[in-house]
C-alpha cells in the first residue's frame, strides 16, 4: 500500500500533476484552489498572479528506511487542524486591520492603544493551547505584505517573551502594541527597496536602516508611553553599540526595545522571503546564542532561547544526516542540541558536533 505525506513547496517548484493538500486561500480570504485539486498550467499561473509564494502538496512517501510507523510530519498534522486554519484566517484579518491602522497613523492619525492591542489579543485568544503558537507561526503561509505579517508575529512573540520574563498585564499590553508599531517607519521607505527580491546594495541598506528614525518621527508626538516610542526607535540597537540608529549601549536601550530586537530577529529568520528559505528554529537558536550573546540582553535572550526550545518538544525533525526522529528531551545548557529519538536509538546532539537539526517536519 502506498503511503502519502504532505510537503510545503515554493510556487516556483509547482508542476502540473501535483495534488493540492489543503485549500489555497488569497490574502483577502478568497479560496483560489480547493484541496485535492490536481495542478495544471492554468491554476499555477493563477497562484502566481495572486502572488502566493508557498503551497502544500501531497507526495508519495518513498520506501527508504524511516523512523517507524508513527506519523512523522508534525507540520502537516498542525496545518490540517481546524484550530490552525482558524488562526491562519484570523492572522490574515489581523494583517489587514493593522495595515489600515499603520497607514492611518503614518498619515497623522491618532494611536489608540486599546484598539491596536485588540488586534494581537484577539488573535492570541483564537489559540486554545498557547503552546501551539510557534508551531502555527512556523507553518503560516508567506504573504506579499510581509511587513504587516511580520509586525503581527513580532507582537505575538514579544507578548510571549514578556510573559516568560514576568511582566505585569499592563506592561504586556504596551509590549504587544510596541511589537505592532515597531516597523511603522517602513511606510516611509521606497517600496522598491522594501520589497526587493534580493540582497540590498549598501546604499539601499543605509536607506532601509532609516526606518527606525522615520518611525520615531511618526510616533514622537503621539500621546503614548515613551517606552513604545523608544522601542520603535531602538529595536535594532545592540548592547555593544554596534546597532543603529543611535549606537546606544546596554542600559541606554529601552526594555521594550530589547524584547523587540529578539522577537524581530527570530521571526525574520524563521520566515520565508522571496530571496531565501526560512531557517530552522534550532539553527536560529544556535545563531542567537553564539553570535548575538553579548549584543542582546543576556537575561532576555537566555529566557527566550530556553523557553522557545521547549515549544518544539515532541516535534519530528530531519537531521543533517537525512535521518528523521522525534525530539524527546531539551538540553537546558544547550537548547539547540536536543536529544532525538531515531527508531529505538537516542541521539544526544549535544555530543554530536557535526550533526544538527535541518528542519522541523
Amino acid at each position: 500500500m502506498k503511503e502519502y505525506t504532505t510537503e510545503v513547496i515554493s510556487i516556483s517548484n509547482a508542476k502540473p500533476g501535483m495534488i493540492v493538500a489543503k485549500d489555497i486561500i488569497s490574502n483577502t480570504g478568497l479560496t483560489l484552489i480547493p484541496m485535492n485539486t490536481e495542478l495544471n498550467e492554468k491554476n499555477i499561473f493563477k497562484l502566481k498572479l495572486y502572488k502566493i509564494n508557498l503551497i502544500q502538496i501531497i507526495q508519495e512517501v518513498s520506501n527508504k528506511k524511516n523512523s517507524g510507523n508513527a506519523i512523522k510530519n508534525s507540520s502537516s498534522a498542525v496545518i490540517e487542524t481546524k484550530e490552525f486554519r482558524a488562526f491562519q484566517s484570523s492572522h490574515i484579518k489581523s494583517e489587514e486591520t493593522l495595515k489600515k491602522q499603520i497607514v492611518d497613523i503614518s498619515e497623522g492619525g491618532v494611536i489608540d492603544i486599546s484598539e491596536l492591542f485588540s488586534i494581537s489579543n484577539d488573535l492570541m485568544d483564537s489559540i486554545h493551547r498557547k503552546n501551539n503558537l510557534f508551531a502555527f507561526l512556523n507553518n503560516l503561509q508567506a504573504f506579499d505584505d510581509y511587513t504587516y505579517s511580520h509586525s503581527v508575529n513580532v507582537s505575538l512573540i514579544s507578548y510571549t517573551l514578556g510573559q516568560w520574563l514576568g511582566f505585569n498585564k499592563d506592561e504586556m499590553k504596551l509590549i504587544t502594541v510596541a511589537g505592532l508599531l515597531h516597523d511603522i517607519g517602513k511606510t516611509k521607505i521606497d517600496i522598491n527597496i522594501l520589497n526587493k527580491p534580493g540582497k540590498l546594495t549598501n546604499d539601499e541598506f543605509e536607506e532601509m536602516k532609516k526606518h527606525t528614525a522615520y518611525g520615531y518621527q511618526i510616533v514622537e508626538k503621539q500621546d503614548i508611553p515613551y517606552k513604545i516610542k523608544l522601542a520603535v526607535l531602538m529595536h535594532h540597537e545592540k548592547l555593544d553599540g554596534s546597532g543603529y540608529p543611535t549606537h546606544a549601549k546596554n542600559s541606554q536601550i529601552s526594555d521594550y526595545a530589547k524584547i523587540m530586537s529578539i522577537a524581530d530577529i527570530y521571526d525574520a529568520m524563521t520566515s520565508t522571503r522571496p530571496y531565501r528559505a526560512k531557517c530552522c528554529p534550532f539553527k536560529v537558536i544556535e545563531f542567537l546564542k553564539h553570535d548575538l550573546l553579548g549584543k542582546l540582553d543576556t537575561k532576555y535572550l537566555m529566557t527566550f532561547i530556553t523557553n522557545i526550545a521547549y515549544y518544539y518538544l515532541d516535534n519530528w525533525v530531519k537531521l543533517s544526516t537525512g535521518e528523521e526522529g522525534k525530539i524527546v528531551f531539551i538540553n537546558q545548557n544547550n537548547p539547540s542540541k536536543p536529544i532525538v529519538k531515531i527508531d529505538r536509538a537516542l541521539v544526544d546532539l549535544s555530543k554530536e558536533k557535526d550533526i544538527f537539526i535541518e528542519m522541523i517536519i
